[in-house]
């Protein structure tokens, strides 16, 4: 038995009926629909740094700047206009140690160089010459040859040179002296003295970290002297701080004497450090001729006060002419000494 026959119209209609009904359905979820939430907005936030003023300050010295190594160049870094001023006056602090007899082979004891002296001179009434070379270190073939001069002289190493270890332990066993030559600020501002300047007006604890990087480079030396300073040095404020680290450390002060108005002399006399300062610079012009001349008289002062100190630098010229004097200067009646030697009372036995 059949069942009755769909009716296509019916169909169509409930067909038409849903869709409406979807259609409707559809319409009325948009309208009733919650908005998605909002996107959160993106902040930006502008950091204000502080500024290096805003910073605190820390004596915090700059590491040397590199050099680099070029013996075969003629250096003159780091290096003011010389005074051409001989010193007939010597200012002179004189060591707190024992009068050295002349025969007795000794030299002043010093704290912190006390086991490194290699260089013992029998002190006798001859007139005494003590030759500085300073600027050392830079240029390491000058330097080298200035280590291969006879000895005993004097050398003073820049703090800011190459293994510094190497160069001064070479001095030393080559019989000379050791010296630290510290850089100060000069009258000029087209020179540069080189890294951690002392100079004058810098606040105590900066000017304090610099000195005592300088003075940690290397040891074994007995004192200081200045590399250009003619501004520094005349500042007394700054060089009694100078003074009062040097008597902390039982070292001297040799002033190169740069400016006419050092305060070098009132400032180790009022902290009681050992000081000297120089009588000539052999090189103040870099000529043979003039060297030579400079020379000639040294040995006249030495003659007249018993004593010089002079100053000369790495550089050929000085280097030639030091090399011929020095094969002859005991042979015409003096006695080459150490710096330090300068420092020592004198006693002739009678």
């Amino acid at each position: 038995m059949r069942g009755p026959r769909p009716n296509p119209k019916r169909q169509a209609v409930l067909v038409l009926l849903a869709l409406v009904g979807v259609a409707i359905g559809y319409g009325l979820g948009l309208v009733f629909k919650k908005p998605p939430p909002a996107t959160p907005p993106i902040v930006h936030l502008k950091l204000n740094p502080v500024s290096k003023q805003q910073r605190p300050s820390q004596p915090q010295p700059v590491f040397p700047e590199t050099q680099p190594n070029q013996p075969d160049r003629k250096l003159r870094a780091y290096e003011e206009a010389l005074p051409k001023e001989i010193v007939v006056t010597m200012k002179m602090i004189p060591a707190e140690r024992k009068e050295v007899v002349e025969g007795e082979n000794a030299g002043p004891t010093i704290v912190g160089a006390k086991d490194l002296r290699e260089t013992s001179v029998a002190l006798d009434r001859r007139p005494r010459i003590a030759i500085v070379i300073d600027d050392l270190g830079i240029d390491r073939l000058r330097s080298q040859r200035a280590v291969g001069l006879p000895s005993p002289m004097t050398m003073s190493f820049l703090t800011y040179a190459k293994e510094l270890k190497e160069q001064t332990f070479a001095a030393r066993q080559a019989g000379h002296e050791l010296w630290m030559h510290i850089p100060m600020e000069p009258e000029s501002v087209d020179v540069d003295p080189g890294p951690n300047v002392l100079l004058s007006g810098m606040p105590e604890p900066v000017l304090q970290a610099n000195l005592v990087w300088h003075l940690e480079q290397f040891d074994g030396y007995i004192g200081i002297n200045n590399h250009m300073g003619s501004r520094f040095t005349a500042d007394i404020d700054g060089m009694v701080l100078v003074m009062r680290e040097l008597k902390h450390r039982d070292l001297f002060f040799f002033d190169s004497l740069t400016a006419r108005r050092s305060a070098g002399h009132a400032a180790a006399s009022r902290i009681g450090v050992p000081f000297l300062t120089r009588n000539v610079f052999l090189d103040h012009v870099d000529d043979s001729a003039e060297i030579k001349a400079r020379l000639t008289e040294v040995e006249k002062l030495a003659k007249q006060q018993g004593f010089v100190a002079a100053i000369g630098h790495p550089r050929d010229a000085t280097l030639e002419a030091l090399a011929v004097w020095l094969a002859t200067v005991e042979q015409r009646g003096f006695q080459l000494v150490p710096l330090s030697f300068l420092f020592i009372p004198r006693k002739v036995p009678g």
